[in-house]
């Protein structure tokens, strides 16, 4: 999928056990890196861009507003505990 200046990344975490959806001890915890190297950080249930809709189910959106690679990585502890990386490249605008 190509993204583009402008557009909304929903981050999306599932945390479960034996494939029961679960909620995590501690956080989660949402962390994105853009291009230019600024790292920004939300944990739950501290940051309201940190929405939980449904029991171990979060997301935060992110609004991308610079091209090149993005990185991002959620986590949490204790029960349900777990982690995941991921990354997007944003294209150059013409505009």
């Amino acid at each position: 999928m190509a993204f583009d200046i402008g557009d909304v990344l929903r981050i999306h975490a599932l945390f479960t056990v034996n494939g029961v959806p679960t909620d995590p001890g501690t956080g989660p915890v949402f962390k994105h890196k853009d291009p230019s190297g600024n790292i920004a950080t939300k944990t739950y249930p501290t940051d309201v861009e940190v929405v939980k809709d449904a029991t171990g189910s979060f997301h935060l959106d992110l609004t991308i507003d610079e091209a090149g690679e993005w990185h991002y990585r959620v986590s949490a502890t204790g029960t349900a505990a777990a982690a995941e990386e991921g990354n997007i490249n944003v294209a150059v605008s013409e505009f």
